[in-house]
Parts: C-alpha cells; sequence; structure tokens
C-alpha cells in the first residue's frame, strides 16, 4: 500500500513525499482546514439554492473581472492563460478522467526515479523531488499511463521522455498499454569532462505510443555541406545532387536497358523505377548519366529538396544553457525548439495537446505560439508563478 502524507493545516493529501515537503515549504501559507469546511459548506448551500431554482449558476467555474490580467483565474486550481492555453494545478490522473477521446498528442518529462532532488540552484529550491519508494514509482506509472491512453484520441499519439538510464521500468509500462512503440533517440548535449568512472549520459529517450494508426506529419532537417547529399553538381536547371537509381544486390528491381548517347544502361539487380518512368525522366533532362559506370542517377535540385528526413536520432537540438535565447527557470526543462518539433510531427491544425507533468510549461508555451490548444497540469503549485512569467515575458527561441 502506497504511504499517504497529509497536511495537518489544510488536509491535502500527498503520495509521494516530495511533493509534501515543497507543500510544506512553499512561501505562500495553505489555508487551513476551518477556511477549507467553510468553503465546502458554501458550496453545498449553493448547490442547494440552484437545484431549489433560488439562484442559477450559469458557469462553475468563477472567471475574474480583473481587467489588469490576461490571465483569468477560474478557481484556486484553474486558470485560463490565454484563448489556446489552460493550466490546472492538481494531481493528473483525478484531472485526465475528465478528458477521454480528446488530445491528438499527449507530452510527459515525468519524474526518472532518480532518487534525487531537483532544484535551479542551490539559491533557488524551485524544483521537485523524485524520490520514491518500494514499488511506488510503478504504479504511479501504470495509474498515469492508463489514464493517458484514455485520454488519447484513437489517431493520438503519447510521447512519453525519460533519460535513457532510466527508462527500463517506463518501458515495460508503456508496453503494457500499447500496440506500437517507437523509440527516439535524442542526444541532448556533447560529451561531459568531469566523468571518470563512466560513460557521460548524454541521450535520452522518447517513446513515440499509440495503437495502430496515428497523426504523422514528416519533418526535414537541413542538409549539411559535407553531407553525401550535398548538391555538388549544377546544371541550367540549377544545383542537384545524385539519388541511386539502382538496386543493391539484396532486391531484384526493373530489368531494362537504356541506349543514350551510343552508351547502354544496365543494372544487374535491375533498377528502382520502370523504364517508363525513367524515359519520362530522360525527356525532363532529369537523369545524369555516368558514361565509364555505365550507371543513371536521379537529379534532385535543391530549390526543390524539402532537406533531409527526419531520423530516429535526433543531434540537432541541444538541451537548454543558460542563455537569454531559451531561459532556464524550472531544473529539468526542454528545449523549445524540442517541442516544437513533436508537436509538429504529431498534430494537425485543430489537434488537442496535453503536458500532464507540465513542469515550467514549455509544451503549452510553445503550443500557444504554434496556434495549437494545450491543457497543462502540474501537482506543484510553485510552478504556476513560473508559467505566467512565461507567457507575460514571451521569450520564444522558435
Amino acid at each position: 500500500m502506497v504511504k499517504e502524507y497529509i497536511c495537518e493545516k489544510c488536509g491535502k493529501v500527498f503520495s509521494q513525499k516530495g511533493h509534501f515537503m515543497n507543500h510544506q515549504k512553499r512561501k505562500r501559507p495553505c489555508k487551513p482546514i476551518e477556511n477549507k469546511v467553510i468553503e465546502e459548506k458554501v458550496q453545498e448551500k449553493l448547490q442547494e439554492l440552484s437545484e431549489n431554482g433560488e439562484i442559477e449558476i450559469k458557469n462553475k467555474n468563477l472567471i475574474s473581472n480583473n481587467q489588469n490580467s490576461n490571465i483569468d483565474i477560474m478557481d484556486n486550481m484553474e486558470h485560463k492563460i490565454t484563448d489556446n492555453i489552460e493550466m490546472v494545478i492538481g494531481d493528473s490522473n483525478n484531472v485526465l478522467k475528465k478528458y477521454n477521446n480528446t488530445f491528438d498528442l499527449v507530452y510527459i518529462d515525468p519524474p526518472y526515479e532518480t532518487n534525487r532532488d531537483f532544484s535551479i540552484s542551490n539559491k533557488d529550491n524551485t524544483g521537485f523531488s523524485d524520490k520514491w519508494s518500494g514499488s511506488s514509482y510503478e504504479k504511479w506509472l501504470e495509474e498515469i499511463i492508463n489514464n493517458i491512453k484514455k485520454s488519447l484520441t484513437k489517431l493520438g499519439t503519447l510521447v512519453f521522455h525519460i533519460s535513457s538510464e532510466n527508462s527500463f521500468i517506463a518501458e515495460k509500462v508503456l508496453n503494457n498499454h500499447f500496440l506500437k512503440i517507437e523509440k527516439v533517440y535524442w542526444k541532448r548535449c556533447h560529451g561531459k569532462n568531469t566523468v571518470k568512472n563512466k560513460m557521460g549520459a548524454v541521450i535520452d529517450i522518447l517513446f513515440i505510443c499509440y495503437q495502430n494508426k496515428h497523426i504523422f506529419n514528416m519533418q526535414y532537417v537541413p542538409i549539411e555541406e559535407n553531407s553525401v547529399w550535398a548538391f555538388k553538381n549544377t546544371d541550367n536547371v540549377g544545383q542537384y545532387s545524385l539519388g541511386a537509381l539502382k538496386h543493391d544486390k539484396t532486391r531484384k528491381g526493373y530489368e531494362y536497358t537504356i541506349n543514350y548517347e551510343g552508351d547502354e544502361y544496365k543494372c544487374e539487380n535491375g533498377w528502382k523505377l520502370d523504364k517508363g518512368k525513367v524515359e519520362e525522366l530522360i525527356s525532363q533532362n532529369r537523369i545524369h548519366f555516368v558514361p565509364k559506370s555505365k550507371n543513371m542517377y536521379i537529379k534532385v535540385y535543391k530549390h526543390e529538396h524539402k532537406g533531409k528526413p527526419l531520423s530516429n536520432l535526433w543531434d540537432d537540438i541541444h538541451s537548454i544553457t543558460r542563455t537569454n535565447k531559451d531561459p532556464r527557470l524550472y531544473p529539468t526543462q526542454k528545449p523549445q525548439k524540442l517541442l516544437e518539433r513533436i508537436i509538429k510531427l504529431f498534430t494537425n491544425e485543430d489537434s488537442i495537446i496535453c503536458d500532464p507533468v507540465c513542469g515550467s510549461g514549455t509544451t503549452g508555451f510553445v503550443a500557444d505560439k504554434l496556434n495549437k490548444k494545450c491543457l497543462m497540469v502540474d501537482i506543484n503549485e510553485g510552478t504556476k508563478d513560473i508559467i505566467f512569467k512565461r507567457f507575460k515575458d514571451k521569450i520564444y527561441n522558435i
């Protein structure tokens, strides 16, 4: 049985000791339990009056009339930050139950069970505790993943973010709930010079989880100048690289011979395209001939090329550093460019996103910039001020 921690002042119950300790240390004191009882009695009386027809409650949420703020406070726990972004301070497992079949994308960067306390610095204890006892971490993962699965649409995707060295339990739990799981390896930083007794940990894993089909929009990355795809050839149309037409030895392609300017072009293992298509490309001057090796290539023009299709190794986005471009406001904050890529990959124009452990709010912050709707949830009340500040300052790096 999971141990519970109860605040004597307000009666709030916590399943994690770290969250309980953060609650005790917070600057804003919690409401005494007697005030909570009074609030509950007021709500009960309002509900009774409503049922008797004496008053009409048009909306269970109380919207602030403060005209000096662009953030509507709906109650003590729910906040409407922009037209697209809402935030809830509370237990994600309770919140997610209200959103069955809602989200096309859920991104979660949860605690990793590192047995550490995370904070911004030794002078700023903003952060969270990642200390668990017994099997409580796995039980918590089981519960939240089950609720996330129910909240996804039929074409929805869960992107589960975790460090490679802490991924075993997560992968085990995810396999209990999803038919298809793909892995993306994010090289978040370069090797560390301070490591002496082990190899430097530089890889995070993104588990891409879905059932049968899911929304997927291929993204492309720029081609390096020294890449095999470099556009080193030129004709009257422009710069181009060479796309292979030959099949390798493991497959059998189309067998035919092309006669061009007195030379015969034939491939032992066949060509990737049929003869009619190749003759059409020849008539458009889109085939590059190499008479010496009797080989043909497709001309891939630079001005037509989208870039290199994204692979499952991401090494072009780096973790948060102490710069003004993407200010580090939270211990485990992820870069805006990473969330931008994830959102573009797995959502459509009208998709709704959720981040049930939102931390500094990067998911919602980027989603708003991309004009996507997003629900953010976090149990740590200290994240609220950080997120409000981000939306006020609007420092984007995408």
